[in-house]
């Protein structure tokens, strides 16, 4: 089937290019000297959060189909809550598939408070955006995207603040095994990743929107459950595999930037180009995000985060699931 060689052919893409763009973007902030908490709190969420913010822009902005615009918006939705959801849980099975450590100690971790506190505001009030007349909405997206200017600008200056240096990246460039002097050619790869990206996310929304029509299921709630387990798979793989090496700080910080990223930016656009008025079962969805949100950040406040705390996270998106399954059925 068509369709289903271009969703293959899209994730495969997708998951590949953003493993180039990370590696890329990491050595591109080496080579600019810029602090390690800029690189890895707004440069790496940037390149795993590339994928899922692809998706809802191709098919928002390039795609005049109904229904590609609603697998946009599904895409909008579903990383948000698949990350604060799932993307804990992860982290609580990592957790206790290891020995040592079987909590994550928050009270150093400035900016994972800060991300959370951030994509509260800024998620809540792009949800709140609906119930706001048009002419509002225009104001929102340039408030949007001012914050999150303000959170990155923020999350530097505590950074500078503190001294932290910048270290080379534990993997070499992708494009060369051995060390140069200037970010020309680390440059070059994340362009190309770049365009590997936008032409997988292209790949990606076409196969669904085809998927759809062969399946009869809503647009929306197809995109909200399939497409996040695409667009997400570099960041929870990510997180697994920083979990079990004891680098907490990376792996929480790899799903909090991201979220930063998408409950901002991605919501703006979408605002932008697309009339934003939620029905309830989307509004449904973003609010159990926000809740779920609210769990981890309330919990993260006590200096300590443990495995069921992070798993009970996962209970939102089971939540989900059933009342998807109750209007479907």
């Amino acid at each position: 089937m068509p369709w289903l060689l271009l969703t293959v052919s899209g994730m495969v893409l997708i998951v590949l290019s953003a493993d180039y763009f990370t590696n890329g973007v990491e050595w591109v902030g080496f080579y600019l000297h810029l602090e390690e908490g800029a690189v890895g709190s707004l440069l790496a969420a940037l390149g795993t959060a590339l994928p899922e913010t692809l998706v809802p822009v191709v098919a928002i902005i390039f795609s005049p189909d109904h229904s590609e615009a609603a697998i946009g918006l599904g895409a909008v939705l579903g990383a948000p809550l698949m990350l604060a959801t799932i993307g804990f849980a992860v982290i609580g099975l990592g957790l206790g598939a290891r020995k040592s450590t079987p909590n994550l100690d928050t009270s150093t971790w400035g900016t994972m408070t800060k991300d959370l506190g951030f994509f509260l505001l800024a998620f809540g009030a792009a949800l709140v955006t609906t119930f706001l007349p048009r002419p509002i909405h225009f104001a929102m997206v340039v408030i949007l995207l001012g914050l999150y200017l303000w959170h990155a600008w923020r999350l530097i200056k505590g950074d500078r603040h503190e001294g932290v240096l910048g270290h080379a990246p534990s993997q070499p460039l992708r494009l060369s095994q051995t060390p140069r002097k200037t970010p020309w050619l680390a440059i070059l790869q994340v362009l190309l990743a770049l365009i590997g990206l936008i032409l997988g996310a292209h790949f990606f929304v076409t196969a669904l929107d085809a998927a759809t029509k062969i399946v009869h299921f809503p647009p929306f709630l197809l995109s909200v459950i399939i497409t996040p387990v695409a667009t997400e798979l570099p960041e929870v793989l990510n997180s697994v595999i920083w979990i079990r090496r004891g680098k907490d700080t990376l792996a929480v910080g790899n799903v909090t930037g991201a979220m930063a990223f998408q409950s901002s930016v991605v919501p703006a656009l979408a605002i932008a180009f697309m009339p934003w008025s939620l029905t309830p079962l989307e509004l449904a969805t973003g609010t159990l995000t926000w809740l779920a949100a609210l769990w981890i950040w309330t919990r993260s406040r006590s200096r300590s985060l443990y495995i069921k705390e992070l798993l009970t996270a996962g209970l939102f998106y089971v939540v989900y699931i059933a009342i998807v399954a109750s209007l479907y059925t």
